[in-house]
């Protein structure tokens, strides 16, 4: 995966991340904030690696999404918070989007709010910087390869905070 940058203004309360084959299913204009269309609730799917949610703080602000195969170190130190997901791609596309998605679908999403990737299974561990409340929320998304279907076990949709790091 090369790396590749998403803008999203005003997303929510969370931060989707999926191939559209685990979607496909999904009625345009249909509300799935507590239920997608087979009864199984968002965090099934995540935990599933079908998608990938998380919560952030502030819905009304402007996110930064970098997506890259590699990792940078210098992000990891200055990283306020990080938390790791499961998620499986197919068609060699995700599509990126707000979590205010769910209360009412739509099928596509715009062309700039789609990422390449190749098919296959990812540890992905997303990262974000801490925020002054100047410009652009910073959230890196790091892919790794995944051998095997990895347990993240979810109970909810983790809330990445972003503070100051301790050192």
């Amino acid at each position: 995966m090369n790396d590749q940058i998403v803008e999203i203004e005003a997303p929510g309360l969370q931060i989707l991340v999926h191939s559209p084959a685990f979607t496909r299913e999904l009625e345009e204009g249909g509300r799935y904030a507590d239920k997608l269309a087979d009864g199984r609730d968002l965090v099934d799917h995540m935990n599933d690696g079908h998608l990938l949610a998380v919560g952030i703080r502030w819905p009304t602000e402007g996110y930064w999404l970098h997506f890259s195969s590699s990792m940078d170190h210098r992000i990891i130190a200055r990283a306020s918070d990080h938390a790791v997901f499961r998620l499986s791609v197919r068609e060699q596309q995700l599509c990126v989007r707000g979590g205010d998605d769910l209360f009412r679908w739509k099928r596509r999403v715009p062309d700039e709010q789609v990422v390449t990737a190749e098919d296959g299974d990812y540890l992905v561990t997303a990262m974000m910087t801490p925020y002054a409340g100047d410009g652009q929320v910073r959230i890196y998304f790091h892919f790794a390869r995944a051998g095997l279907a990895a347990d993240i076990g979810y109970s909810e949709v983790p809330e990445l905070f972003c503070e100051s790091p301790l050192l």
